[in-house]
């Protein structure tokens, strides 16, 4: 119980991935590939946008679609939490 306890405590102060530096970096990188890449390229005020985007997907509840199986075609249903108030 108390390398639970400790565990949740250490990964509360832990993260690999942040939700206001990482998504939007790798946004930032994607729109610059993007740009080098094809003809079509994206403006600033566009790249603005999808950097933005990035960075709310992590609100509740959008969190939520980070959960989708390719293979069956199906989201996050909330099948198996329990009851919720």
């Amino acid at each position: 119980m108390a390398v639970l306890f400790y565990s949740l405590i250490v990964f509360k102060f832990v993260s690999g991935y942040g939700d206001t530096t990482t998504h939007p970096g790798l946004t930032d990188e994607i729109v610059d590939f993007y740009n080098l890449s094809f003809d079509n390229k994206l403006t600033s005020e566009e790249k603005e946008w999808l950097i933005r985007g990035s960075v709310d997907e992590d609100t509740p509840p959008r969190w939520i679609n980070h959960f989708y199986d390719p293979i069956y075609q199906q989201g996050w249903t909330g099948q198996y939490t329990g009851w919720l108030p």
